[in-house]
């Protein structure tokens, strides 16, 4: 969890902290929600389209993840291997228990067995659908830091060849061989393939000096990204292939990094920054929990799929997660909300 420091009177919001990546996760969280949520017969067709047509939010909370856990592949510290580990497994292993416990209560979806919750488990796809983004960080943390202790000098040129292989498999459409398989099987192998070269890039970036570049030039490089940004989506550019696969996802995501990155908060009001700071320090509770919501919404009162029930759903999300974390803030619990 991020932290504000108290410095005398007053608290301060650690310089460490980029509170325009914060920004970006919440935007990406939102976008998530609203993918899950909002029916094309209850919102603007237009903004319908420009959901379900750019999913960058996956692939760029994948190069986010990749980006700052730079450390666990360029260290010989086992500390940041271990963190990153307990972040992922206690939500990728409790949410599903939890799921199972309040459907057993509420019965908002079909009944979930101990054989759902295996697959669930093993897969990440069975029954809580969002996991599967865990089930993929934790097989690629697990490759990488292998091949980064097995291959010290050649790991970023190994990780480039599997990132080529992955789009080599998305453009040929070797991925189309896993069709006549079970989605048990061939759902975590594609999203798997789909992610893991933003992973590299993230990876990529972090192990050059692109931000100093940019950031000499800081006002153009936000002003170039966005507009970038904004044709790439207006006129649909380069994207040629549906889901999080295809080549948009590099160009949405590192521009998205780059111009929130670059956002000049240095000014900003200290309160200011604080709240912005606690807005936006949730994005793992809202994103494991806000499908559940939803579900538990539509079955006890059948609410509408419109934007304003998805803004109600991310604000419901948030105090869910805000209240997880003043009951379990002390223990690696949290994790399952941030």
């Amino acid at each position: 969890m991020y932290k504000i420091i108290s410095m005398e009177k007053e608290k301060v919001v650690d310089k460490n902290i980029n509170l325009g990546i914060q920004l970006l996760r919440m935007f990406l969280c939102f976008w998530v929600l609203l993918f899950h949520f909002c029916d094309k017969n209850k919102i603007n067709y237009n903004l319908f389209f420009l959901i379900h047509n750019h999913l960058f939010h996956v692939p760029c909370f994948s190069f986010l993840s990749f980006y700052y856990s730079y450390n666990i592949f360029f260290s010989y510290n086992m500390k940041y291997m271990q963190k990153r580990l307990v972040r992922l497994l206690i939500p990728f292993i409790l949410w599903p228990f939890i799921d199972l416990i309040f459907n057993n209560i509420i019965h908002y979806e079909k009944i979930i067995t101990f054989h759902d919750l295996k697959l669930q488990l093993l897969v990440g796809r069975q029954f809580y659908i969002p996991l599967w983004y865990l089930f993929s960080m934790l097989f690629l943390t697990i490759l990488f830091y292998i091949i980064s202790k097995l291959f010290i000098n050649q790991f970023l040129l190994i990780i480039q060849f599997l990132a080529i292989c992955s789009y080599l498999a998305q453009y040929s459409y070797l991925c189309h061989y896993f069709i006549g398989y079970k989605n048990n099987v061939k759902l975590p192998i594609l999203d798997t393939i789909s992610v893991l070269p933003l992973s590299v890039i993230g990876l990529n970036f972090a192990n050059s000096n692109c931000l100093s570049f940019f950031g000499e030039n800081q006002k153009k490089s936000v002003f170039f990204s966005f507009l970038f940004i904004f044709f790439l989506f207006k006129y649909n550019i380069f994207n040629d292939l549906k889901g999080y696969n295809g080549i948009i996802h590099i160009y949405s995501s590192l521009f998205l990094f780059l111009g929130f990155y670059l956002l000049p908060f240095e000014n900003l009001n200290n309160h200011l920054k604080r709240i912005l700071l606690l807005l936006s320090n949730y994005t793992n509770g809202i994103y494991c929990s806000h499908l559940k919501i939803i579900q538990i919404l539509r079955a006890t009162f059948g609410i509408h799929r419109n934007l304003k029930n998805g803004i109600i759903i991310y604000f419901l999300s948030y105090f869910i997660s805000y209240i997880g974390i003043k009951i379990f803030g002390k223990s690696k619990l949290k994790y399952l909300f941030i």
